[in-house]
């Protein structure tokens, strides 16, 4: 009883598990919450530090904890998809009403949370990318079992491998997959995506932290893929934030010359070299994957407003780069048709670069998604990921709106327009909410005391 009931407290153990939470170490409930969790959800104490005031925690990258957190959080969306009756057919129906689930509940939970100040959010752009990711891999294991027909119960594995492709389809929304599969690398002249990543597949139940950059290689790869982890970097990686292990098709067993990835960017755009930048592949000893493809997603998920999430359908580039826009209401020019008379973004500067002949080894495959809605991914429906999205000022807490809140904002606690420039007035117009003076009017008084506030009004001269 010494914490109030939180909103689907059942999920934050398994969450916290699979995405990575870390919790606030500023807020009494917090340190307390995690302590339970240490004493009854398995949740690893790594360092108490001298003052003792909290703790810092974790969850290892066990296979088996990760597989039993998945299907964790499975049951819950189950039982509220469907009710607790195990002799329930698995049907397609049944599969997109947990899938439905899904889709709402976990963000719902995780935004719960951070309202309540329990959890770390840290770049939150990445919290939530973690959270698309883990969608797409639960959904895509949903929605390709070979379970129908049979009664459904809980003992459905997410440990298995899942194709790219498949993992791409439950990630990206379905009006733009098809580009996606189609588009070929940015780097060099080769294969569609969907050819080149053919037999290729993911294996991750949780996120574990990056320490430096010496996971981010195929050694680090390989091993992170036998233990079903994916990385994030927990502010120590340059220019990307995730990485998911991918294994292509070999003659044996894996290893880590046919291991690659998919490198996942938040809110950055940058070209990542996989080998100039993190060295990533080793030379292999045989010519087999002397050629590794890979991945990288640029995910632009922050800075839309509600209305613009309301504005035209967004707009595609399948060539040799597929990106992919949630629509904004003002656009900078009009949509450019490509040399195929295919839409490309007027705010992507390289929309119709001209590949050169190029020595890179790896055949590059360029992912460029904007927004974060149901237009752009297909993990999301109806719940909003703007809570967690949205930058947070010192006032975001303040329990009274209104005059009060206008009142509060007279003080100029930051300058923000119109409410920090009301006092001023400007002869010819003010573009930051100021007072405007009619031409014309007597401006030998350049002091003016205003009727409606004791601080001065100071006005322009000509």
């Amino acid at each position: 009883e010494k914490l109030r009931d939180y909103p689907l407290k059942e999920l934050i153990p398994p969450l916290a598990a699979r995405i990575d939470l870390t919790f606030e170490s500023n807020r009494d409930e917090a340190v307390i919450l995690e302590g339970l969790l240490v004493a009854s959800s398995m949740r690893t104490v790594y360092s108490v530090p001298q003052h003792r005031q909290y703790l810092r925690g974790g969850y290892p990258s066990e296979p088996f904890l990760g597989e039993a957190a998945a299907r964790a959080i499975y049951r819950n969306c189950r039982i509220e998809a469907l009710g607790g009756a195990d002799r329930t057919q698995w049907t397609e129906e049944a599969i997109d009403k947990i899938i439905a689930i899904y889709k709402d509940r976990i963000p719902s939970a995780v935004s719960g949370w951070s309202k309540q100040g329990l959890i770390d959010k840290g770049n939150r752009g990445e919290l939530v990318a973690r959270i698309l990711c883990t969608l797409a891999h639960d959904i895509s294991i949903l929605k390709n079992c070979s379970f129908v027909g049979r009664y459904i119960n809980d003992r459905l594995s997410f440990s298995q491998m899942i194709p790219v492709i498949n993992f791409l389809r439950a990630l990206i929304a379905k009006d733009h997959i098809e580009a996606v599969l189609k588009a070929r690398p940015s780097n060099m002249n080769g294969i569609a995506l969907e050819e080149a990543f053919k037999g290729a597949v993911v294996h991750f139940t949780q996120f574990v932290k990056g320490g430096d950059k010496s996971t981010i290689t195929d050694e680090g790869m390989y091993l992170l893929f036998l233990r079903a982890a994916a990385i994030h970097g927990y502010r120590t990686m340059d220019n990307t934030d995730l990485v998911i292990p991918v294994c292509l098709p070999c003659k044996d067993n894996p290893n880590r010359w046919c291991m690659t990835a998919i490198f996942i960017q938040v809110n950055i755009r940058v070209d990542i070299d996989a080998q100039k930048t993190f060295e990533f592949f080793t030379t292999p000893i045989t010519k087999d994957h002397s050629e590794r493809p890979y991945i990288t997603i640029a995910m632009e998920l922050e800075g839309l407003k509600p209305e613009q999430k309301k504005a035209r359908q967004p707009k595609v580039q399948p060539m040799s780069e597929a990106i992919i826009h949630e629509t904004r209401e003002l656009q900078l020019s009009p949509p450019v048709a490509g040399p195929l008379d295919q839409v490309s973004s007027p705010t992507d500067v390289r929309q119709n670069k001209q590949k050169s002949p190029s020595r890179e080894t790896h055949p590059r495959h360029e992912i460029f998604i904007t927004g974060c809605s149901s237009q752009v991914y297909n993990v999301v429906g109806t719940e909003s990921y703007s809570d967690l999205l949205a930058p947070k000022d010192m006032l975001a807490e303040h329990p009274r709106k209104g005059t009060y809140f206008d009142a509060i904002m007279q003080m100029k606690p930051y300058w923000k327009a119109d409410s920090s420039y009301g006092w001023a007035e400007m002869e010819n117009g003010s573009r930051l909410g100021a007072n405007m003076i009619k031409h014309g009017k007597d401006l030998d008084d350049a002091l003016r005391v205003s009727t409606q506030s004791t601080a001065p009004r100071i006005s322009e001269k000509v």
